[in-house]
């Protein structure tokens, strides 16, 4: 047995739980991917970078990083790019984070957020979500204190899929102390339909304290090449940098993201097919009499202790779904897939 010293952070810290299940051998519905592949020609561009796999790629990912800053009218300076958007987050909370800070977030939400917040030795203030499965905005800012390093909000918030408004967030930002960092992770942005929600893009002028969060993992298809990027400050940008891993973004998944940029019409189309099929599947479970809350996110979530009953149910079918203490989310698939799911549920009845 080793006698390596670890550190005595790592006794506490929780470990990360996939969701499991193989594709094509089950009804994986438990890891919020896209269920269609990437379009042909994100395919040949990764089959191109290869040729040039014997290089490093680019230390910072500029060549995407210049795509980003003009796609969102930002300067090059503004805009970091990762090995998917939960390593942008994992450097800019190891940036501002340490013992002695604490960083808040709304839980339940992505559980890899108080993995990365122990990580850096600081601690974790969890805020209970509303009844509904929303942010407790009021609770967030009144958890505060001097020790707090940053805030983290999720919209559409994972696993329950609330959205908060665009009007919530500003007034929010306006009231949180500047030298807070105030994260926004969006990265089940392009599928959120709901009303007035947040585009963290339109807010960066005025907070310079903030960071966005987008991927190319969700919409995009790209979930097994782990591409992401954060748009914040030019201050905040440099920050996270200065902690990044060079090279960390491989030229293959910056060739496939920039070739996804470029089919933005699949994306659009692929995006709405899953739109659409989540209202199916909503407006189905409701007519049977089920209280789903609402769903900005490509997936849907069934609060309190029915979750477990209805993963049970689903695993005796082969269809693989993701279970919380708090309930369980579904992400939404094909419609076959969607269909397999609703036959299930007919046997289940609401609680």
């Amino acid at each position: 047995m080793t006698q390596v010293r670890f550190r005595q952070a790592l006794a506490t810290l929780p470990t990360y739980v996939a969701g499991k299940g193989e594709a094509g051998k089950v009804v994986k519905l438990s890891s919020n991917e896209l269920p269609f592949p990437p379009d042909s020609s994100v395919i040949q561009a990764g089959v191109n970078a290869l040729s040039s796999a014997n290089r490093y790629p680019s230390a910072i990912g500029s060549a995407l990083v210049e795509k980003l800053a003009a796609r969102f009218g930002l300067e090059q300076n503004q805009v970091v790019v990762g090995p998917g958007s939960i390593q942008v987050l994992a450097n800019a909370i190891t940036a501002v984070a340490q013992a002695n800070n604490n960083v808040i977030y709304p839980w339940r939400s992505f559980e890899a957020y108080p993995i990365l917040v122990g990580i850096t030795g600081a601690s974790s203030r969890k805020i209970p979500l509303t009844e509904q499965g929303s942010h407790d905005l009021k609770a967030i800012l009144e958890a505060v204190d001097a020790d707090t390093s940053a805030v983290i909000l999720c919209s559409p918030n994972n696993p329950t899929g609330s959205s908060l408004s665009a009007e919530q967030v500003r007034e929010f930002l306006k009231v949180l102390p500047h030298t807070v960092l105030a994260v926004l992770d969006e990265a089940y942005f392009e599928f959120d339909t709901s009303p007035g929600h947040v585009d963290g893009t339109d807010l960066l002028a005025d907070f310079p304290n903030l960071l966005v969060l987008r991927t190319f993992s969700k919409a995009y298809g790209m979930a097994g090449l782990r591409c992401g990027y954060g748009l914040t400050s030019p201050q905040v940008a440099a920050a996270i940098r200065k902690v990044a891993t060079p090279f960390g973004l491989s030229n293959v998944a910056e060739a496939c993201a920039l070739a996804a940029l470029a089919a933005e019409e699949t994306v659009r189309q692929q995006v709405g097919e899953i739109t659409q099929e989540r209202e199916r599947v909503l407006n189905i479970l409701r007519d049977n009499g089920w209280n789903i809350p609402q769903a900005g996110g490509n997936f849907i979530w069934f609060n309190g202790q029915i979750g477990a009953e209805i993963q049970a149910a689903m695993l005796s079918q082969g269809i693989q779904t993701r279970g919380f203490p708090e309930g369980l989310r579904v992400t939404i698939g094909s419609r076959t897939e969607n269909d397999q799911f609703l036959m299930v549920m007919r046997d289940i009845k609401p609680s």
